[in-house]
This record gives C-alpha cells, sequence and structure tokens, in this order.
C-alpha cells in the first residue's frame, strides 16, 4: 500500500495567514484555535497545494486567496504560496505552488499596473515548464478522485445513494447473475428470459410492457360500453326478408312490362332513322348525276381553258430565263470593262518597270567600319554585283507583270465568248416568247360559247325520278306512329325503389349488430388475454426484484465484511410494506442520517479504511470539529484533526 503523510505545511500571505508552517507528526496532530484563526485555512491550503481548490472543491478562481487590509482590500505586490513535504512511501517530496501578480509599465508611463496573476508550480525546487506537468506529478502520488474518498470522513456518505452503491460494488466486485441463479428455478428461468441482456433494461422493458397493457385496459371498458351504445334495436328480420322479395318481384314484372313498351319506341325510332338514310343516299346520287351533266356541258371550254393555262405557264418560265440571260450580258458586260482597265494598268506598270535605270546611293562606296572611300577595284565590283541585283530584280518584276497581264487576257476573251453565246440566247428566247403569246391569242379566239347547265339540270330525267323519291321518303318521315304511355309504369317501379332502399338500410343494422357483437367479443377477450399478461408481467417483475434481493444478499455479506462498524443495505422498507432499492449506511442498526456526530465521524473514517485498503493508498486525514468527538476508531491513515480552543493563535500538539 502506497502511505502519503503530510510532514510540514508552509502558508505565505494565504487567505489572511502571512507566514506560518506546520509541523506534522506521522499519527496523530492536533491544531487548536479559536474561530476565524485558521484551522480551516490549513487544510484549504494542503487541497489547493495538491488540486488548485479549496476543501469544499472551490477553484482558486471562485475563493480568494490573497490577503485582505482592513478595509477588505487585496494587498498588492504580495506573493501568495504554499509549501508542502510529503512522505510517500518514506521518500520526501515538496511541492509549492505560488500565486504570482503579474506587474508591467505601460509605454509612455512612470507607474506599474496590474496585467494578471499566473499561477507557478515548483517539486523539489524544480520549476514545472507547464501546469499539466505538476498536475501529472500530484496525480502519480495521490489522484484528485480518490484523495476526496480517502482524506474527507464526510464525502462519501454525502453523495448520492446510487453513487455510493456503485462505489461499493467496484470495492467489493459485483456478484454475477450466474452466482445467485442456482438458489431457485424462477431465477434460471429469468436468466432465459433476459438473454444477456442487464437486468435493470428487462426491467424497463417489462415496465414499458406493464403501462401499454394498462393503458389499453383502462380504454376496453369505455370501447365496449361505445360499442353497445351505438349497436341497433333488434327487429323481425324474416319478415323484413320476405317484403323485400316481394318487392324485388313487383319491380321486376313492373320493368318487364315497361321493357316491351320501350321497344315499340324503339322500332319506330329505328323506322326513322333508316328513312333518313336512305334520303341522304339519294341526296348524295342528286348530287353525282348534277356533277356529271355539268362536267360534259363544259368540256369544250375546260378543253381550251387547260390549254391557255398551260401556255401562259410556259410564257412565264421563258420569261424568266429571258430575264436571267440579260442580268448575265450585263455581269459580262462588268468584268469585261474591268479586265480591260486592268490591263491597262499593267501596260503602264510595264512601261514604267522598262524605263527604269540604276542608280548608286550616296556612300555606297564607303567602307561602313572605317569610313573611307573603296579601292578601284572594290568599287568595280561593287557595282557589278548592284547592276546584276537591279537587272535581275527588274526581269522578274516584267516577267510577274506580263504573266498577271497574259491571265487577264485569257479571262477576257472567254469572257466575250461566253457574253455573245448568252446575246444569241436572249435573241432565241425573244422569238420563242413572241411565239407562245401568237398561240394564246389564237387559242382564246377559239374558246367555245357557255351551255346554260340549269336547264339541263332540271330537264334530265334521273334528275327528275330522284326528286320523287326524295319526296315520298320525307312524307314518310313526316308520319308519327302511336305514342305509347309509360308513365305509370315509371312512377310506380319508382315508388318500389323507394321502399326497397328502405328495407335495405333497415336489413343493414342486423350485420351492424353482428360487427357490434363480434367487437364486444373481441375486445372481452382481449381484456381477458390483457389481464393474464399483466399477470405474467408482475410475476416476472417480482422474481425480478427477488432475484435482485438475492444478488444484493450476497453482496451485502462482501460489502458489509470489508468494514468493522458500519453495514450497507440496497433496500430501503417502505410505509405502504414495500420496498426501494437505495443504498443506505447504517451502524448498530441505525440510519446514517440519525446517528450522532461521533457515530458519522466513525462511520466515515471506517470506510475510508476500507477504501484505502481497496485502493492501495492511504493520505492525511483532515477532521474539523474534532472537540465534537472524544474517541474515533484506529485509521490506518495519518490524523491532522482540528480543534475549536480559546487559543488566540494556531497551536499544534502531538
Amino acid at each position: 500500500m502506497r502511505t502519503i503523510k503530510l510532514k510540514s505545511l508552509s502558508l505565505f500571505n494565504f487567505k489572511g495567514i502571512r507566514n506560518l508552517t506546520l509541523d506534522f507528526t506521522n499519527a496523530e496532530t492536533w491544531i487548536y484555535g479559536e474561530n476565524g484563526t485558521g484551522k480551516t485555512t490549513v487544510c484549504d491550503a494542503f487541497s489547493w497545494l495538491l488540486f488548485g481548490k479549496d476543501s469544499k472543491g472551490k477553484s482558486d478562481s471562485n475563493f480568494n486567496i490573497k490577503t485582505l487590509d482592513e478595509n477588505g482590500k487585496p494587498i498588492l505586490k504580495l506573493e501568495h504560496y504554499v509549501i508542502g513535504v510529503l512522505s510517500v512511501d518514506g521518500k520526501d517530496v515538496k511541492l509549492q505552488r505560488c500565486y504570482v501578480e503579474k506587474w508591467v509599465k505601460p509605454r509612455g508611463t512612470t507607474e506599474e499596473t496590474l496585467k494578471n496573476h499566473q499561477t507557478e508550480f515548483y517539486v523539489n525546487d524544480v520549476k514545472m515548464a507547464t501546469k499539466q506537468e505538476y498536475d501529472s506529478t500530484v496525480a502519480s502520488i495521490l489522484p484528485e478522485d480518490v484523495s476526496r474518498m480517502i482524506t474527507n470522513p464526510f464525502y462519501f456518505t454525502s453523495l448520492n445513494p446510487d453513487v455510493q452503491k456503485s462505489m461499493l460494488l467496484d470495492m467489493a466486485g459485483d456478484v454475477t447473475d450466474q452466482d445467485v441463479a442456482g438458489l431457485k428455478p424462477e431465477y434460471v428461468e429469468l436468466l432465459a428470459q433476459l438473454s444477456g441482456k442487464p437486468l435493470a433494461q428487462f426491467a424497463r422493458e417489462i415496465a414499458a410492457k406493464k403501462k401499454a397493457i394498462k393503458d389499453e385496459l383502462l380504454v376496453i371498458p369505455s370501447n365496449i360500453e361505445t360499442a353497445n351504445r351505438l349497436k341497433p334495436e333488434e327487429e323481425d328480420w324474416v319478415a323484413l326478408d320476405d317484403e323485400l322479395t316481394e318487392k324485388k318481384e313487383r319491380k321486376a314484372e313492373l320493368e318487364a312490362t315497361l321493357s316491351d313498351k320501350s321497344k315499340l319506341v324503339e322500332k319506330e325510332y329505328e323506322r326513322k332513322n333508316n328513312i333518313q338514310k336512305a334520303i341522304g343516299e339519294k341526296r348524295l346520287s342528286l348530287t353525282n348525276r348534277e356533277n356529271k351533266l355539268r362536267a360534259e356541258a363544259d368540256n369544250g371550254r375546260n378543253e381550251v381553258s387547260l390549254k391557255i393555262r398551260d401556255l401562259e405557264y410556259n410564257l412565264k418560265l421563258q420569261e424568266g430565263n429571258l430575264e436571267r440571260k440579260r442580268n448575265e450580258i450585263s455581269s459580262y458586260d462588268e468584268k469585261i470593262q474591268r479586265m480591260n482597265t486592268d490591263l491597262d494598268t499593267l501596260r503602264g506598270q510595264y512601261r514604267k518597270i522598262s524605263q527604269e535605270q540604276l542608280t548608286y546611293p550616296d556612300g555606297a562606296f564607303v567602307c561602313p567600319t572605317c569610313h573611307r572611300q573603296l579601292e578601284a577595284d572594290d568599287i568595280a565590283a561593287k557595282q557589278h554585283e548592284m547592276e546584276a541585283n537591279f537587272n535581275q530584280n527588274k526581269s522578274a518584276r516584267l516577267q510577274a507583270n506580263s504573266a498577271k497581264g497574259k491571265g487577264i487576257k485569257a479571262t477576257l476573251e472567254e469572257t466575250q465568248t461566253k457574253r455573245e453565246n448568252a446575246l444569241a440566247n436572249v435573241a432565241e428566247l425573244e422569238a420563242y416568247i413572241e411565239q407562245i403569246k401568237s398561240e394564246i391569242n389564237k387559242q382564246k379566239e377559239n374558246m367555245p360559247e357557255s351551255v346554260d347547265v340549269s336547264k339541263l339540270i332540271e330537264s334530265d330525267a334521273d334528275c327528275i325520278a330522284i326528286r320523287n323519291e326524295i319526296a315520298e321518303l320525307e312524307n314518310q318521315l313526316s308520319m308519327e306512329a302511336k305514342p305509347v304511355d309509360t308513365t305509370d309504369l315509371k312512377d310506380g317501379i319508382k315508388v318500389l325503389d323507394s321502399a326497397i332502399s328502405e328495407l335495405v338500410k333497415r336489413l343493414a343494422k342486423r350485420e351492424a349488430i353482428e360487427r357490434a357483437e363480434k367487437e364486444i367479443a373481441t375486445l372481452e377477450e382481449r381484456r381477458i388475454a390483457n389481464n393474464q399478461a399483466l399477470a405474467d408481467l408482475e410475476k416476472t417483475e417480482f422474481v425480478m426484484i427477488d432475484f435482485q434481493k438475492a444478488k444484493d444478499n450476497e453482496l451485502m455479506k462482501r460489502i458489509n465484511g470489508m468494514f468493522q462498524i458500519v453495514s450497507f443495505s440496497f433496500v430501503n422498507e417502505q410505509l405502504n410494506g414495500g420496498e426501494k432499492l437505495t443504498c443506505v449506511c447504517t451502524i448498530d442498526g441505525v440510519p446514517y442520517p440519525d446517528l450522532n456526530d461521533a457515530k458519522k465521524l466513525n462511520a466515515g473514517l471506517d470506510i475510508i479504511n476500507a477504501m484505502c485498503k481497496v485502493k492501495g493508498i492511504s493520505a492525511p486525514i483532515f477532521i474539523d470539529n474534532r472537540e465534537r468527538v472524544n474517541e474515533i476508531i484506529p485509521t490506518i491513515s495519518q490524523i491532522i484533526n482540528l480543534v475549536v480552543s480559546h487559543d488566540k493563535e494556531l497551536t499544534i500538539k502531538q
């Protein structure tokens, strides 16, 4: 087991204590003093040294470290620090935490101002680079969460019962389901239902199922009542069925009679429809005969008109061709004029090039490097070179001019030939057009006289016969058959339909009654099934509670075996005779809240002893208000008692 003891603790400007050093014994140290002399401050200093918090767990940003003056204001430019020497398994470790003011002198001023505060950390007089490094060192000695459990005898009992239970389970080791399954056959069946689920989760599932069943059971009676209330009254169903059959048969008889009379109406409609169809066919025949007579009467004029139309179409076509040829000649004329102009230009350029003479520019025979006149031989050679270049360039330009002129001349001759051909075509087209015009005039002069077709149609024997047939058919169409009266039959059928509809509606109540009775029977079956399912769930729930109690009892044996004077119970009996799962610390059967101060303290020390054994570590225990307790149980940890006395200053007694 790691053993941690506090050998000395020094406070400088810490919470009103300007300079104080306390030396402690390995076993039990007593610190006496009036209220306000700093006993609790000593406890705060030890906690702040390790974790940066006071004894109540508040960080240094939430409590005042600095020493205050008589006006309650912090005294500035003081260093605030705590130094502690711990014995860890017999080896000394010196820890120091300093709260330092950071003063700066702003540019342009002569006085310093307080910028902020910073905390410095030392281990064995070596300054730590970061807070994390210091915290890591402290944690390797005494983790903060472990410190709270093994240095404060009232910490564990202040926790929530669920947290206490969890910590006790961690200390004792949880009892597995299999450890108690063999005690009762019901437990084995329960584990089979769990299928590996945690018991708490299975309990929530059971509770949810119970709630769903209870909710459904609450509404079943009202649903049954509603179904009974909405169920129609019973009637004489046999008499209603007989009456319905009789009225349907009577309706069938009336419909048959109506059908026979309706057939007479349909026959008359069919006769008229056939007459109208025959009239339409006769009128079509008359139209065809009249069209034929018109065609035969106008045959001669139509032939001449057709010839004139063809000639006029050909005339417009040839006139269009003549217009295009004339436009073509105009285009040739423009091209010929443009090419003659280009040839005149080329001839002028050729004469100008032929007349060009070589001239030597100034400085042509001066050395470009030394600027001296060239020698006679060099001048002659230079002249010969310049003449050759000039003649070559002149010749090339003349040849290019000549070649271009020849090309234009060839194109000019070709264009002139095309123009002459186009002129010949124009003459031919003009002659042909005059010929067409002459033929059109000739045909118009030979046009036959128009014939009066209406007289032909009026006197034609076929047309007269067809018109007579149409008149006869129209006369037959105007003849009306004797009307058929079906009003009484239709009114009778309508009355029977209304009666049948009312009977069907009344008979439908029989099905509504059957559905209601079926629904009520289903609800009753559901109520019985739900009650049985609820009973089964409550039985399972009872087994679960009993199973948990068995586990808790087994666990209680393990847990309570770790303590000397305290014992724990996970069951709290209720006033209604029920039980509530919890975690209660007791001494001789008395719950912790009902114990006196001495027993509460000793209960906490007993718990710390067990914690130290399980965690494998012990640390100093600070006991405030120690004057209230005469004796405490033996502990494996160092004890520091804080006692209220009449001492004006803190006094240490070993």
